[in-house]
């Protein structure tokens, strides 16, 4: 009797140290989402993955993408999970944000300027990649690239520009990266994206000989490439003051 008591306790402290945090996340939120659209201040930075207080904004945002034993999880013969407060910030922060930090992925968040609490609205991950083959080992050769991935935005949010301003930020980093070429892959039916994407500058990396249905073709590797520091879009050399 005692063990089951004690288990209860444990529960009872990871509810009351680490919920707080995440459902003042979606309070947030939802406080944004009722102010009504067209009336945020939304700023976009970088997140810093070793700042518990982003990591966790991000894993209210964020499906787990690596099965990992997190609290609440059940197990065998249906045994719930009930970890130490530590351990179980650890888990959810890899089971989201895993392959982000493993792959020393650059993290950009769109969150309201003016909000006590962090809430993110929107995300981005780029990765630097070297020169190479993309995602198809029958593909072109790509150039040291900034690989683009994860863009999302909440869906109250969305259709206010905040994606566009997200891929901006991305283009300014990768600027100060001295990268000069981004990549990305797309559903070749997801056409809210594709238009996003291709009315930013992306153009399709392998286009077929032959017209080829969409839901054939699977996913679409799109590329841009970006003018060099000091060259304007035109192709002119920009002055620069002495």
């Amino acid at each position: 009797r005692l063990l089951p008591r004690a288990l209860r306790c444990r529960n009872i402290l990871y509810m009351l140290t680490a919920a707080p945090l995440a459902a003042r996340s979606a309070i947030a939120l939802c406080s944004l989402a009722a102010a009504g659209r067209g009336h945020l201040g939304v700023v976009i930075r970088a997140a810093n993955l070793t700042d518990p207080g982003d990591c966790e904004a991000l894993c209210c945002v964020r499906k787990p993408v690596e099965f990992v034993v997190e609290q609440g999880s059940k197990g065998f013969l249906g045994q719930v999970a009930v970890l130490e407060p530590e351990v179980a910030r650890r888990r959810r922060v890899q089971a989201r944000l895993g392959s982000a930090i493993r792959d020393k992925a650059r993290v950009l968040i769109a969150a309201d300027a003016g909000a006590a609490e962090l809430a993110v609205i929107g995300t981005v991950d780029c990765v630097a990649l070297p020169a190479g083959k993309g995602r198809r080992a029958m593909g072109p050769e790509l150039p040291q690239r900034l690989l683009i991935r994860n863009l999302w935005v909440a869906e109250a949010f969305r259709r206010q520009g905040i994606g566009r301003r997200l891929m901006d930020a991305a283009e300014e980093l990768a600027a100060e990266m001295h990268i000069e070429f981004l990549s990305l892959d797309v559903l070749a039916d997801n056409e809210p994206a594709r238009r996003l994407y291709e009315g930013l500058g992306f153009t399709d990396l392998e286009p077929p000989p032959v017209p080829v249905p969409n839901w054939l073709r699977g996913a679409l590797s799109l590329g841009k490439a970006l003018a060099p520091p000091g060259v304007t879009a035109e192709g002119s050399t920009e002055m620069r003051p002495m």
